[in-house]
């Protein structure tokens, strides 16, 4: 596979490609959709719910982030066990841990249990993710393989997009509950669907000998795609969780704008993937994205008004939809099956962490210096992070390559 990993396909071509369309892939797929839906749904309704039981912003930071430091803790490990027993089971475990997390959800009202719910949800994602991915980028040949990941992550954007359309919704009309009943339905769903044997590819060569995690961590097609990651999941994380807030101080009540606004560029974006990183590389996206971040946080820091959260949210859903496929297949391309649930492993650890700095961390700024600062600290560090990826970075994985 090429250093740009085969994407030569358009959106079009990609999600009519009946090839890619196995039993065991569409219900990978949809088990996929409905996973992050139910992750999703919380995200945009437990700062306000914590906020209305008493919470300050640090605790509420602490209550939100709390989901990745349970995420963070688990993520190698359960990548070492998809390469060591499969994937089937790790997949298994996540989605039930899930949903247990969900309905104790409904228990949780004080920090203490608040936090402790949202950990042990955190724990499940890291069992789900790493063993969903390496699944699907192993479940066509090497020709298709690009597009099964692009069209994989384009469903859990599906769901991304209506769980953030709707979860306000939800809330104001149902409270707490309609959100909860809702996501441990799709929780339950994913449970359902997703394939239990599935038929893996298995490249017709000499069996690679399993590396050591250090070893995996120290090539640079791995550890570059992750602090990519770890810089836009810092500012989605910030955003999510301090954009009602921001907002209502402003006395802006109105914030679906934003969510819908988030909701429809993800899901365009996404299917645009293939076709970009064909053009112009995985790399150069990589590196607009980071762009697009820096100038999304720093306008709605600003200038806080509908025009600009709508912009904002538009311009997270373009970045957020290129990125995580944009730079995991940097990864699929550099490593063996043997030992890519450890690679995703260490690739998805950059979801929690920034998650769990942009709702904590900035939980203290926001109590310092309030939530304007939280948008302008996050658009420094990225594009600060941006210049160091374009002079250094970048060239440690052009070198790696021409080894």
């Amino acid at each position: 596979m090429p250093h740009n990993v085969g994407l030569n396909t358009g959106a079009i071509v990609m999600l009519i490609n009946r090839e890619l369309y196995t039993k065991q892939f569409i219900g990978l797929i949809l088990a996929n959709m409905f996973f992050w839906m139910s992750t999703n749904v919380f995200m945009p309704v437990l700062p306000l719910y914590y906020h209305s039981l008493g919470m300050n912003d640090h605790q509420v930071g602490i209550a939100v982030g709390a989901f990745s430091v349970g995420a963070i803790l688990f993520r190698i490990f359960s990548g070492k066990a998809v390469d060591r027993y499969g994937g089937t089971r790790i997949i298994a475990s996540g989605i039930v841990l899930s949903t247990v997390a969900i309905i104790s959800y409904a228990y949780s009202h004080t920090l203490l249990t608040a936090a402790l719910s949202r950990f042990f949800h955190g724990v499940g994602i890291s069992f789900y993710s790493a063993a969903a991915l390496t699944t699907a980028s192993l479940i066509h040949s090497d020709k298709h393989t690009a597009e099964a990941l692009a069209t994989y992550t384009l469903f859990a954007m599906f769901g991304v997009g209506i769980a953030n359309a709707s979860a306000n919704y939800l809330y104001q009309f149902g409270s707490l509950t309609l959100v909860l009943a809702v996501g441990g339905t799709a929780t339950l769903l994913s449970l359902l669907l997703y394939p239990k044997k599935p038929k893996l590819y298995v490249r017709p060569a000499a069996p690679v000998a399993a590396l050591p995690i250090a070893e995996v961590i120290s090539l640079p097609a791995v550890y570059v795609p992750t602090l990519s990651l770890l810089a836009v999941q810092f500012c989605f994380g910030s955003a999510m969780t301090f954009m009602p807030l921001l907002m209502l101080s402003y006395h802006i009540n109105e914030i679906s704008p934003y969510y819908i606004a988030y909701a429809i560029t993800v899901i365009f974006s996404r299917a645009w993937v293939s076709q970009l990183c064909n053009r112009f590389t995985a790399q150069r996206v990589a590196y607009a994205i980071l762009l697009l971040f820096t100038v999304s946080m720093l306008v709605v820091g600003l200038f806080p008004s509908t025009l600009t959260l709508v912009l904002c949210g538009a311009g997270l859903g373009i970045g957020y939809g290129l990125a995580f496929p944009s730079l995991a297949t940097i990864i699929t391309d550099a490593t063996q099956p043997a030992n890519r649930g450890t690679a995703f492993g260490v690739y998805t650890t950059a979801v929690d962490a920034g998650i769990g700095i942009g709702s904590i961390g900035m939980g203290f700024v926001a109590g310092e210096w309030g939530y304007t600062a939280v948008f302008l600290t996050a658009s420094v560090y990225v594009l600060l992070y941006a210049m160091f990826y374009r002079s250094v970075l970048w060239k440690r994985m052009e070198i790696a390559k021409d080894r």
